[in-house]
């Protein structure tokens, strides 16, 4: 297992290298520098190697519109994701899962309530586009 924690986000994986999780830190605003910051964050953590993204969104309060634009760019807040489950417990999390599953993408993305179904989506869409849960 692997953790590093940023200031706005925490990164880890687990057993598979290639399954990243994503939680952001408490009432969190998104603005651009932020945006940029948590890409920045998550090329590093990943070595830019694609990647699937079990993202924790339940903290974050607001996402400003240059933020969100910079975070559907394919050459920014979409490098490098072959798939993405957000998570969400509250209202606000689906409304901001919504922005960027309704983004037209290279990858599949949902929106759950519980982290073990995201888990489980992840591994089924990895499963289906790899061939295997080999471990990476």
């Amino acid at each position: 297992m692997k953790i590093e924690e940023y200031p706005v986000v925490i990164y880890s994986t687990g057993n598979l290298k290639d399954v990243v999780f994503l939680e952001f830190r408490n009432s969190l605003k998104v603005d651009l520098p932020v945006a940029k910051e948590i890409v920045a964050s998550r090329l590093q953590f990943t070595k830019n190697e694609k990647h699937y993204l079990i993202i924790d969104i339940s903290n974050v309060k607001q996402v400003s519109l240059d933020a969100k634009e910079y975070m559907q760019r394919p050459d920014a807040g979409l490098k490098n994701i072959l798939g993405a489950a957000f998570v969400g417990t509250n209202p606000i999390s689906a409304l901001i899962a919504n922005i960027f599953i309704k983004t037209p993408k290279e990858f599949h993305a949902r929106f759950f309530t519980a982290k073990e179904e995201a888990y489980n989506w992840i591994l089924d869409h990895r499963q289906e586009m790899t061939g295997s849960n080999r471990l990476c």
